[in-house]
């Protein structure tokens, strides 16, 4: 009888592998992807610690895949059927094919399709593939997945809310999601109200339309509710149940530029929230889709801004992209000025200096804020961000005014601030280096070939909204004339010789 059962054990085990392998699983359960492309996504995933304070498990890479029956480009064996997108963290990607991709930019493509966990939801390479990548910017046939308008710091955004109620529900219903996040109601402080006044209304967030169409499910004020009872929410993974619910929404962003995914209590972890760089989707644990520093922070990342940091990657707090907090409609700020340069915003009052050569420049600084107060400031006369290219960082200078939508900066307010990151407007991390007041000074040795350059703070004035900043690089004091070569004495004149004396007469 023993014997019988094994006998009867390894043919069920037979025919299961062959079902699985008809089906594309293995026998671990994971199933083989045919498609030969996914597109590579970065996301750091935003923790809180017991303690308040807040941590990264650092930058990972994900792939996103077409899951579809069609056979040949998805599961193996399975008939016509509908497709759907999936994100799973790659498992087995080089760290410097991870570090080089760009996110949602770079496609990787496996001459042996990829492995998928559906367990675990992750994806993998499978041994003995070989994979290559491709940048859409380069390439732009069936891989331009993304259209500019995405990727845009400027314009109006349309706005797709998500909330389930699965084995638990979302905490927060449609109505008040709406209000915390694009103001429809009498929120004072949200998303879109807090974009809106920091870019003076070149970024705006609005609702998709309520004739939206989501498999199905139609958007009240920009939100839906997705519903399955029976899928269990307490101790699993947060990307199981992101993943099902952009399959319960039909797996795309439809008409909408941005998706929050707003998940139920009782996932695996203590993460708050993260973001796809250079993407649509954001996701948010829970209550922490109604606070506005966090939404601000998410959505950022979407925009293809990094974090910002001091000692730590998050204690930058004079902008967004450093600590987040737990509340619904505060703090009110922004971004520091490598952020805030790289969204483009005020172009006409950059003031731009690169190492090489000399200067020495005398510049009235006012906050981003000022305009508010002053709707025709001059660019000639005032600037809002100073920036200095130098031989292998760029460095970034502002007047963090604390008033009006940056209310609320938690460090640094009215001070002259001073950041780098490395060269370029990509994605990257920003330091801040110094907070001025004034007749405060900060050097920045070896700046390039010409030394050091010095930023000086001459005065604040929180009346006008002013500060009077000097930057000196190199030896700017002006060359002396030559010295004139000396002139020659003139000789003393020579005495005539006298006339001969006549012979006297004999």
């Amino acid at each position: 009888m023993i014997f019988q059962k094994g006998i009867l054990l390894a043919l069920a085990s037979t025919v299961a592998a062959k079902a699985a392998d008809e089906k594309g699983l293995n026998s671990r359960g994971t199933r083989r992807l045919f498609e030969q492309e996914c597109t590579i996504l970065k996301a750091e995933k935003e923790f809180q610690g017991e303690d308040g304070t807040f941590y990264s498990t650092g930058e990972k890479c994900y792939c996103e895949l077409t899951e579809t029956a069609d056979s040949g480009a998805g599961i193996r064996g399975q008939g016509k059927g509908k497709s759907k997108r999936i994100i799973a963290e790659m498992k087995n990607l080089d760290k410097a094919v991870c570090s080089n991709a760009v996110s949602a930019q770079t496609l990787l493509a496996s001459t042996g399709g990829f492995e998928f966990d559906a367990v675990t939801n992750t994806a993998k390479v499978p041994f003995g593939a070989t994979i290559s990548e491709i940048n859409k910017n380069k390439d732009k046939g069936k891989s331009q997945v993304y259209g500019r308008r995405r990727l845009a710091s400027t314009g109006m955004k349309q706005t797709l809310i998500v909330r389930a109620e699965f084995e638990t529900s979302t905490g927060t219903n449609e109505a008040n999601l709406s209000n915390y996040i694009l103001g429809i109601g009498n929120d004072p402080v949200n998303l879109a109200s807090q974009y809106s006044a920091c870019s003076y209304e070149q970024l705006t967030f609005e609702p998709v339309p309520n004739n939206s169409n989501y498999n199905g499910l139609t958007p009240t004020d920009g939100v839906i509710t997705v519903v399955d009872p029976d899928q269990s929410v307490n101790g699993i993974a947060d990307s199981v149940i992101r993943n099902r619910m952009r399959d319960l929404i039909g797996g795309s962003q439809g008409v909408a530029d941005h998706v929050l995914l707003c998940i139920p209590p009782g996932t695996n972890g203590g993460w708050i929230a993260y973001a796809y760089v250079n993407h649509w989707l954001s996701v948010y644990n829970n209550n922490w889709c109604n606070y506005v520093s966090g939404l601000m922070h998410e959505i950022g990342h979407n925009l293809g801004l990094a974090h910002s940091g001091e000692a730590q990657a998050y204690d930058d707090q004079s902008g967004m992209m450093g600590y987040s907090y737990s509340n619904n409609n505060a703090p009110e700020m922004c971004f520091n000025a490598a952020k805030t340069f790289q969204l483009g915003w005020f172009p006409t009052y950059h003031f731009e200096r690169t190492h090489n050569n000399s200067f020495n420049d005398q510049i009235s600084l006012v906050g981003f804020v000022e305009k508010t107060f002053r709707p025709n400031l001059s660019p000639d006369d005032f600037k809002m961000i100073i920036k200095l290219t130098g031989s292998n960082n760029d460095y970034y200078v502002h007047f963090n005014r604390k008033v009006g939508f940056n209310s609320g900066t938690a460090e640094g307010g009215d001070q002259v601030l001073v950041a780098t990151r490395s060269a370029g407007v990509g994605y990257d991390a920003s330091t801040l280096l110094s907070k001025l007041n004034a007749n405060g000074a900060y050097t920045i040795s070896g700046f390039g070939s010409q030394g050091d350059l010095t930023i000086n703070v001459q005065s604040i004035n929180t009346s006008t909204g002013e500060a009077s900043v000097n930057i000196l690089y190199g030896d700017t004091s002006p060359t002396p004339a030559p010295t004139p070569a000396p002139i020659p004495p003139t000789p003393a004149p020579v005495d005539p010789t006298p006339a001969p004396v006549n012979p006297t007469a004999a």
